[in-house]
This record gives structure tokens, sequence and C-alpha cells, in this order.
């Protein structure tokens, strides 16, 4: 580990974390000026306004830009979803037993008198309210299962990464932009288009911040530093990433996007060694000094740990350190059934043996045809005791997907949600909070409870 990547890991943890209420307020300013509209494009303005005004910074040393607050490892708040937790928890957050933040005064009447009170009957958990019968709400309030994931949002996906890094944000929009003109009446089109152009926007931003900072910068590494951030960032705002350095910080970017957008648990990697192979073989060709290539790695790895997540103090102790869900799968099976183990592979696992960071979450991909010297270090990382990285066999998981009708090449392209979760990148929405319902309680009323009171429960 370089001396930059100990000073930015150390950067972290050298202050309090505090809340911040500016995504919060500016997805709400949006809102209120959206009233009557189809609630996919209120979805889409609020988030484009966010990236229009929100605070950006590129913090001391940094090679990747891109930060979802200005102070590092600070909490969001999602009151459109549920704001009667944090209304109710406001006092409590700088006290309670995990996760703790600060939260100023100032902020506190701000989240009283403007925040709450335009959320109030208008919110996700008001909505999810409204749907449930009376006899769904009885089996919650008997805990035969639990409604989770209001406390923000849900996430729990992975993006067609591939798609954004080998298309770019210039494709990919006038590809929507075709598509808006050949069906105007299509919401979730018009939608899309409008992220797309508040992303590339967005992106732009931090272009003119790298160049102004660089302008005022007296020393010259740095300043250079800056102004290929600046030039990375022109790139990535219309074409696709040519090096790793850009395609690690279109990557990013696209992270920071995706957590104003939702503030969501679980918006996870996906094959990481597969889709940046190209870009990083590209930087090799080029002359770009491997031990370069892995400071940025590790760059991209402390970055992933500057997203925390403000949940509430019931869900913060089964959650407690922010397992964020920043999921990452290495090795694998190619689609035509090879070995997908590369030389990014090992990198990523050597950049966590040096970051030694909770994210992101690795997991490996094992199989009869994995690398004997991948396996090997893969144990090593093993033995350092983190619980990184986790382990999951294609001998059970590509014939478990064949099982339910997934296409043998989809099947073997399979990477990991969350915590577990098995799932086809780019292409899957599952039930990820399935778990969430107690089959033993359902046992213990079935036992004890008299006929009258069972069928009131089920």
């Amino acid at each position: 580990m370089t001396h930059r990547i100990q000073r930015l890991k150390a950067a972290l943890f050298q202050n309090h974390r505090e809340i911040s209420l500016e995504r919060a307020l500016l997805y709400t300013a949006s809102h209120q000026q959206t009233e009557g509209e189809p609630v996919i494009l209120r979805r889409a303005k609020a988030t484009a306004y966010i990236l229009e005004h929100v605070e950006i910074s590129i913090r001391d040393e940094e090679l990747i830009a891109g930060n979802r607050t200005v102070k590092p490892r600070a909490g969001i708040m999602s009151p459109e979803m549920d704001p009667y937790w944090l209304l109710n928890e406001l006092d409590r957050f700088p006290t309670r037993p995990q996760d703790r933040f600060d939260i100023s005064e100032e902020d506190k009447r701000l989240y009283r008198e403007v925040l709450f009170p335009y959320w109030e009957k208008r919110s996700m958990k008001d909505f999810i309210n409204g749907q449930m019968t009376d006899e769904v709400k009885a089996a919650v309030s008997t805990q035969i299962f639990s409604i989770n994931q209001t406390d923000k949002g849900q996430g729990h996906i992975i993006i067609d990464y591939p798609r954004l890094l080998n298309n770019g944000l210039g494709e990919l929009a006038a590809q929507m932009r075709a598509r808006c003109e050949q069906q105007p009446e299509n919401d979730f089109y018009q939608a899309a288009l409008l992220l797309l152009e508040a992303s590339q926007r967005h992106i732009l931003r931090y272009a003119v911040l790298a160049e102004h900072q660089a302008e005022r910068c007296p020393d010259a590494r740095r300043r250079q530093e800056l102004l290929t951030i600046a030039a990375n960032s022109r790139h990535n705002a219309q074409h696709k990433p040519q090096t790793f350095w850009q395609a690690c910080q279109l990557f990013w970017y696209m992270n920071i996007i995706l957590q104003y957008e939702s503030n969501a648990s679980s918006l996870s990697l996906g094959r990481f060694d597969q889709y940046m192979l190209p870009f990083y073989q590209t930087s090799l060709t080029q002359g770009d000094d491997p031990a370069f290539l892995k400071e940025l790695l590790e760059s991209l790895w402390v970055k992933c740990n500057d997203i925390v997540l403000l949940r509430s103090t019931s869900s913060a102790r089964y959650f407690a350190g922010f397992p964020t869900g920043y999921t990452a799968l290495l090795g694998g099976l190619t689609e035509s059934g090879r070995s997908a183990v590369n030389v990014l592979s090992f990198l990523c696992l050597d950049a966590y043996q040096s970051v030694q960071l909770p994210q992101p979450n690795l997991g490996v991909r094992t199989n009869a045809l994995i690398d004997t010297p991948f396996l090997l270090k893969t144990a090593e990382t093993i033995r350092l005791g983190t619980g990184i990285p986790q382990i999951f066999n294609d001998e059970v998981v590509v014939p478990a997907f064949l099982n339910r009708g997934v296409s043998l090449e989809d099947a073997r392209d399979y990477a990991v949600v969350g915590c577990v979760e098995l799932s086809i990148p780019g292409r899957t929405y599952g039930l990820h909070d399935i778990a969430m319902f107690n089959l033993l309680k359902v046992m213990e009323i079935s036992l004890y409870e008299n006929e009258g009171q069972r069928h009131s429960y089920l």
C-alpha cells in the first residue's frame, strides 16, 4: 500500500460521522415542483435536480473523483421512503448503540419544519401501509414476516456495467433519444434519457472543478493528476472509457449517481474482474506502470468505504459496521465454460490484502477448472481472518440456474447481490428480502393458538 493510499484510508476515519440533509432537501425541492406528473418522471427529475445542485468535491490526493457528500462517510436521508423513523430518532443518532452519527440542531429543525411536513402521508411507507390488508397487518404485528428496507432505498441490483463501459454515456443517451422519438409517450424512456443527460452534466461539473483546483495547485505532480482527472471526466461524459483510469472513474461516478437516486444498500458490482479486464490490458499495453494501476484499484477500494448507510436503530442493530453490499465476484466461468480467472482477479485480491477495508465485499467463484495459483491466493486472503472473500461453488449454482430455466450463457455469468443472493448481472431483480418470513412463528401459532385465533393470523 502506497503512502497515498494510507493517507486516503486514514482520512475516512479522522472525524465523527455526520448526517447531511443536502440530498433530502434537494430531492424534496424537486418533488414540490412536479406535483401531478407521472411518478417515474418525478423520481428522474428529482435525481437530476440533485446532480445539478449538490455540492461536489475532490479531496486531497484522490485519483478517483466523486463523493456522495463533501465530508467523508456522512449519512444521507431518504424521507421519501419513510419520514417517520427519522423524526422519532433525530435526537438519538449521536448516542444510539450502533452506527452513531452527529446531527446539528439546525438540521434537526429543518427536518422537523421542512422535510417531515412535506413527506408525511406522501412517502413510500404511507403507500405500503395503504396497500396492506388487515390480515397482512396482523401477520406483521405477530412477526410472521416483516416489511424490510423502508428506512432507505431498496437497491439489491447489479446494473449492466459492461453495457455502460463498452458503450459510454454518450452512446447510451443517443440510443435512448432514438427510442424517445419512436415512442414519445413512453415515460420510462423519457425518464431514462433525462437521467443519462443529467449524469453527463454532473460528470462535467467534476471536470470543471478539477481544472479549477489545478489552476490553484502549487505542486506540479498533483496539478497534472487534477488535469488528468478533468480530461478523464470530459472524456467519460461523452465517450466510452479507453484506459483503466477512465473505466474506474466512470464506474465510480455511476455508483455515486445511483446513491443519489435511491440511497440504497447492495448496489452490487457484479463480475468486476471480467468487465474491467480489457481496460486494464489496454493500459498495460500503453505502458502504464502496473504499480500505478494497482494504486488506482486500491483508491477505488477505499472509495467504496466512503459510502455508509444511515439505518434505523433497529436495522443498525443487525447491520452494524456499514455492510453496504458492494459485492463483487471474481473468477468463475466464461460464456464458453472455460476458467474466467485472469490477472485482474489476482489484483483485486492483492488490493484487498493491502487496504483491508470491508467494502467491496469480494467473493470468489470456484469450480473444477479454477487455476491453482488463484485458489491459493484466495486461501491466503481468507487466512487474514476478515471473512473476505466469500466462496461460491459454480458446480452447484450453475445447474441451479439451469433448473430454473436460465440459459447456459447467463447461468455461467452469474454474480451475487448484497449478502449472498444469486443474480444475473443486468438482467435480474430478485426477491432479495424473502428471507424475512418467519416459518417458526407460523408453527408456533399453529401449535399453541386456538382455532379462531389461528385463522385470524393465517
